[in-house]
C-alpha cells in the first residue's frame, strides 16, 4: 500500500528510524543532493526520449523532496540548538 508524500511522490509506507546526523553531516548530503539533482536537471534536458525523462523527472522529484526535507531538519535543528 503506498500514499501520496511531499509533492505528490507516491511513498513507501514503510518507515524507517530517523537518521541522527552532525551538521556538517546534513550539510554534506544536502550538498550531494543538490548536485543530483543539478546532474538530474541537465539529464533530463538532453534526453529525447519521453518515457525516460519522464522517470528521471520522478527521480527529480523524490530527491528535490528529500532535500527540502534536510532543509527543513537542518533549519529547525539549529533554530533549537539557538535556543529560538
Amino acid at each position: 500500500m503506498s500514499k501520496s508524500g511531499a509533492k505528490g511522490v507516491i511513498m513507501n509506507e514503510t518507515t524507517y528510524e530517523p537518521l541522527n546526523l552532525t551538521h556538517d553531516e546534513t550539510s554534506l548530503l544536502a550538498e550531494l543532493l543538490e548536485a543530483a539533482c543539478a546532474r538530474l536537471r541537465v539529464e533530463i534536458n538532453h534526453t529525447d526520449h519521453r518515457a525516460f525523462r519522464d522517470q528521471l523527472r520522478h527521480r527529480l522529484t523524490m530527491l528535490e523532496a528529500i532535500s527540502d526535507r534536510i532543509s527543513d531538519a537542518g533549519k529547525s535543528s539549529s533554530m533549537t540548538a539557538s535556543g529560538a
